[in-house]
């Protein structure tokens, strides 16, 4: 029997790891602009090189990073899938590394606005790709798992920024800001040494119908032989998905249509996951931690920075929490816990920076490192692996990439508007993100979690509010099965969906039914409902 296939000597779990990493360091550059441009905008250096900016400009400054990664998101979205998961994400590492180099020289509010817009638009073409890699490339059973390991390096991001930040602020000259700036090249040119020589996509590249490559890289990343009998089923169940898609005629305009698969009930699901994921109010931390802690607690300069350097470890220790947790307690279980928590510690918040004495000052701060705790439990890691898992392979880029214009698109308008609801209602502030954080919860709690029980047949259902089904675990291509038709032709709604991803025994004939099509039915490209599926459903309909 032949060796199984190898990338850089490495396969299976190991090769996974080293994805993994690499991915996350396109995480990190994520989580190191976060931190950076918080620490300049207290840095006199900075300020006085741009004028003084007020609050508002000041805010721009931040977030026309956010600006140009939308952009970015939305270039992915119309060109992504002509070029593997790879090209897309080192294309955005170089162009990162472009706009870095424009900030790092410049004199003038324009040039470091154009630097801005250009390393954002790069950020946003890594982050559109990224969890999607990462989704086809891990194992179903340790996929959320591979996930929060990548975002804790997101956090060290942010670690490095605000220490590099604090220690550069006892330089004088320009330098305080431009080496903050600067250090962004080396992370990219990290990303543009190591990728190349990592595995592509299996899906994508089954999807473009380069199967022989396909197999490779699924039996390198699986640590099996490309002839055993795992990798030839594995392979089956994704051309079986490709089959059942292929149908359609795949446009970009795919993302507005039902097409099959309940192709825009899907996209926006993974809109709104971002939508309060930002709205939650995490980034008012990671981009204005030091001028939260000095314009609105009180603290002077340098303390505020520390405390924020400090926030940014409390913030990194909290992510090994998910590592534990993110496959076993399952996705939606997670949303929730995470927007209780993140509610309560916005209202604590409120009260005590409201009241204004110095002691509940530092209570105040005390109270948004646990935000940080219950954010990274909640709505880190497990949000950006959940739009990968949900979307189906033909829109799982490009509906991705509508999920991250969403993602930025709610960055922008936070970190834009921050510094002026800090200047122009306090404490209030908290009240806001308070509120949407709790509005958050019954959008994936189940009625049984809200304690809010019918008759018996309304209970023995377990209808839920609205819209988060449930993706742990699963093969991306039984999700796929959930959204397909049942009796009749009838699509199932949402609602009946979310019901049958939290029902064991019908998941169970989904991954028989999914076997099934696979085994016997993926070589033919036949994709009628096979005898299991449409028996399952009957019997879900009882």
């Amino acid at each position: 029997m032949a060796n199984s296939p190898t990338f850089l000597r490495l396969k299976g779990q190991n090769l996974v790891y080293a994805v993994v990493l690499c991915s996350s360091f396109g995480f990190l550059l994520f989580g190191y602009d976060l931190g950076f441009m918080g620490g300049l905008t207290t840095s006199p250096e900075f300020l006085n090189q741009f004028g003084n900016p007020n609050a508002s400009l000041l805010g721009f400054l931040v977030s026309a990073y956010e600006v140009g990664a939308m952009i970015g998101a939305i270039a992915v979205f119309f060109v992504g899938d002509r070029v593997g998961r790879k090209p897309n994400n080192i294309a955005g590492a170089i162009i990162v590394a472009i706009g870095a180099a424009i900030q790092t020289s410049s004199y003038g509010v324009g040039q470091f606005l154009a630097g801005r817009l250009i390393a954002g638009f790069g950020l946003g073409m890594c982050t559109t790709v990224i969890p999607i890699w990462l989704a086809e490339c891990a194992m179903p059973k340790n996929r959320g798992r591979m996930m929060a390991m990548q975002l804790s390096n997101l956090i060290m991001g942010l670690i490095i920024a605000n220490w590099v930040d604090y220690g550069m602020s006892f330089y004088a000259g320009s330098i305080q800001w431009r080496f903050p700036c600067a250090l962004q090249i080396v992370f990219c040119l990290i990303v543009c040494c190591f990728m190349p020589w990592l595995p592509e996509s299996p899906r994508y590249l089954a999807n473009v119908d380069r199967i022989g490559e396909a197999t490779v890289s699924l039996a390198a990343l699986r640590g099996d032989h490309m002839d055993a009998e795992s990798i030839a089923m594995e392979m089956k169940e994704i051309q079986y998905a490709i089959a059942v898609e292929a149908e359609e005629t795949g446009s970009w305009a795919d993302v507005f249509k039902d097409g099959g698969v309940s192709g825009f009930t899907r996209v926006a699901i993974a809109f709104s996951a971002n939508f309060f994921q930002q709205l939650s109010g995490v980034n008012v931390m990671s981009s204005l931690g030091p001028y939260i802690f000095q314009v609105s607690i009180g603290m002077s300069r340098y303390d505020a920075l520390l405390v924020s350097g400090g926030l940014q470890i409390f913030y990194f220790l909290s992510s090994l929490i998910p590592w534990i947790v993110v496959d076993k307690a399952g996705r939606r279980r997670l949303f929730i816990i995470g927007s209780i928590g993140m509610g309560t510690c916005m209202t604590l918040s409120a009260i005590f920076v409201g009241i204004g004495t110095k002691g509940l000052g530092y209570a105040a701060a005390v109270v948004l490192y646990f935000f940080q705790t219950f954010f990274t439990l909640g709505w880190q890691s497990n949000m950006w692996i959940y739009p990968s898992e949900l979307l189906p392979l033909k829109l799982r880029l490009r509906g991705g990439a509508v999920a991250v214009v969403s993602q930025w698109l709610w960055t922008f308008l936070v970190v834009e508007i921050t510094p002026v609801m800090i200047t122009n209602i306090g404490y209030k502030s908290y009240i806001v993100f308070a509120i949407i954080n709790f509005v958050t919860v019954p959008f994936v709690s189940p009625l049984e979690t809200c304690g809010l029980r019918q008759s018996a047949n309304a209970t023995a259902s377990r209808q839920v509010y609205f819209f988060y089904p449930e993706t742990s675990q699963l093969p991306l291509e039984a999700v796929d099965l959930l959204f397909a038709d049942r009796q009749n032709g009838q699509r199932p709604s949402i609602r009946q969906v979310v019901k049958d991803s939290i029902d064991k025994a019908f998941m169970a004939e989904v991954h028989a039914t999914l076997q099934e099509r696979a085994r016997y039915g993926a070589e033919s490209g036949e994709v009628e409902k096979p005898k299991a599926m449409a028996e399952v459903e009957n019997a879900a309909t009882v």
